[in-house]
């Protein structure tokens, strides 16, 4: 009882150890800030590369793309029942443009809502947010109602900026006003579109449903060619044609829709304060020139753009900025159709398949029980292997160049480059915070010295070497213990406002670390990790204990004559 007693009075009296603990908080924050942060970042890595292209990627290798993906798709979801779903996409280049603004970007093929079974591509929408269903064909209403909530959302920060302005509380920012005010009139122009839009938004899909039936249509046996061709031209007339439904309705049909990446330059913006602000919206329309990079009758020197009107229909943000201000989304068939990459038949009556429709990349989604480490690389092999049985029952598909990798793999060296950054990190501020161990011990050590009468005084009143030595450790481990607690609560309030620190940094100093350029992502990672931490804090004890473990044998080496001598 003596021990407890005496452990607990030196740590209110003895102000010296309260350096020790200060140090071994100092010491725990930094570690708490720097694993969670590194650890975050490898986590944010993951959460993009599964999110943004699944468990596997089947990737074609070449501009030619790979067919029979569909057949493919089955066979694996069929043979291989790790695998739940699998869908194919197509890319290519091309020039975006609205109004006056012209910028490159790349053009994704991908079919909804395929997509959001094998990645969490849905997550990231603005009108159809968490949707299991997200479509390029998302009901007018939803839209309204979505842009309007998101415009109410804008207005209220005008009138609070407003507000605070004219009391003098913090001097509103100029260019966010004017910027809002122009985010407002977009938001209203968007709202006058699809609202013109919504009784025509039936027809519109009934009628592209009947030219998607027509076009398949034309190249299978019975019936003349020419008279499916000549009804699949009038269908496309009714559309799109000067007086069809698309002029009518002001938005084009669901084959010709695109979903924006939300951090595509001048068509959103951000306030001083991280506030977006949406101007290209639902309804509006742009125009976008791609360039036929792959499939037949490819020619490297002699590349003829195509131009297409498309309507907004939604925008998506995936958190890394690489892909957000760079990409923009249409439907699959279109894209493919633009690229070339469409199935070509022979004139023949019945016509012959000369060239399969082919694909970029075809993307599987894996049971989460496989989705990690050996198992995925067991569930990756297999699809490699089955594409090339695949492959060879299929020769048209000329598919020398794919590659079937897990999200690991395709990942692997920009993670392993970070993996081992973090360890050298982690290794070098571990070494640092060794300081904590000597200063426990040089203050234990002082401490033992101003109370070698105190020991006296235990020994001689029959306290044992062993207790008198207790005291000490346990001293120790409670200012490691202490210093622990102080340090991660430290580190999980500085992890947690990270990035509202960093931009007050950039406020008052100009001086900011994490720019979204350079590190991919939007954010700083703000989550701790609490496994680490708890190793941490485990540490820190010991290096409590370790720090008083000399002084504590020392104290019970005292023998009592010669403590009181001293004295």
């Amino acid at each position: 009882m003596y021990k407890i007693f005496l452990c607990l009075r030196y740590l209110r009296s003895k102000v010296i150890a309260y350096f020790a603990m200060m140090g071994v908080a100092l010491c725990v924050a930094m570690m708490v800030i720097v694993i969670s942060v590194m650890t975050g970042f490898l986590d944010k890595i993951e959460q993009a590369a599964k999110g943004l292209f699944g468990d596997v990627v089947v990737d074609a290798g070449s501009l030619a793309g790979l067919g029979y993906y569909d057949e493919f798709i089955a066979e694996v979801t069929e043979k291989i029942p790790e695998v739940q779903a699998g869908s194919p996409s197509i890319f290519s280049v091309g020039i975006l443009r609205f109004g006056s603004h012209t910028q490159m970007v790349q053009v994704s093929g991908i079919r909804l809502p395929e997509r959001a079974e094998v990645t969490d591509f849905e997550d990231g929408l603005f009108v159809q947010a968490g949707s299991a269903t997200p479509s390029f064909d998302p009901p007018a209403e939803a839209m309204i109602e979505k842009v309007i909530s998101d415009a109410e959302y804008i207005n209220d920060l005008l009138t609070a900026k407003m507000s605070a302005d004219q009391q003098e509380a913090k001097p509103a920012n100029q260019n966010d006003i004017r910027q809002m005010i122009s985010a407002i009139n977009w938001h209203s122009e968007s709202i006058s579109i699809l609202s013109r839009a919504k009784d025509y938004q039936g027809k519109l899909s009934e009628l592209q449903s009947q030219i998607d039936l027509a076009r398949g249509n034309l190249y299978r046996s019975g019936g003349s060619f020419d008279d499916k061709e000549q009804k699949l031209l009038e269908l496309e007339d009714r559309l799109s044609g000067p007086d069809g439904l698309e002029s009518k309705a002001g938005i084009t049909g669901p084959a010709n829709r695109a979903i924006l990446g939300l951090g595509l330059a001048a068509f959103s913006s951000s306030t001083e304060d991280g506030e977006t602000l949406r101007y290209v919206l639902p309804g509006h329309k742009l125009v976008i020139t791609a360039v036929p990079v792959g499939g037949r009758g490819l020619d490297p020197m002699n590349f003829t753009p195509v131009s297409r009107s498309f309507t907004v229909v939604d925008d998506v943000e995936a958190d890394v900025s690489s892909i957000d201000k760079e990409f923009v989304y249409v439907p699959f068939d279109t894209l493919q159709a633009i690229n070339n990459m469409d199935a070509e038949f022979s004139v023949d009556d019945p016509p012959q398949l000369i060239t399969p429709a082919r694909c970029s990349q075809i993307h599987f989604k894996v049971q989460d029980d496989f989705a990690h480490g050996a198992k995925l690389d067991e569930v990756t092999s297999n699809i490699k292997t089955l594409w090339w049985d695949f492959n060879l029952r299929h020769p048209q598909i000329d598919g020398a160049n794919v590659s079937v990798q897990s999200w690991r793999t395709r990942q692997a060296r920009i993670i392993s480059n970070i993996d081992r950054q973090r360890t050298l990190v982690i290794l070098m501020f571990g070494i640092i915070s060794m300081v904590s161990v000597v200063l426990i011990f040089v203050i234990f050590y002082m401490i033992v010295f101003q109370k070698t009468k105190d020991i006296g005084i235990l020994k001689a009143i029959g306290a044992s070497s062993g207790g008198v030595a207790q005291i000490f450790l346990a001293w120790g481990t409670a200012v490691g213990l202490l210093g622990a607690a102080i340090g991660t609560l430290g580190g999980w309030a500085f992890v947690r406002n990270i990035n509202p620190i960093q931009d007050w940094l950039a406020d008052a100093f100009g001086f900011r670390v994490w720019t979204k350029d350079n590190f991919i992502f939007e954010m700083i990672p703000n989550e701790v990790d609490w496994p680490a931490t708890v190793c941490i804090i485990a540490g820190a004890m010991l290096a409590g204990l370790v720090g008083a473990m000399f002084p504590a044998i020392r104290a019970a080496r005292m023998q009592p004559v010669e403590a009181l001598r001293y004295e």
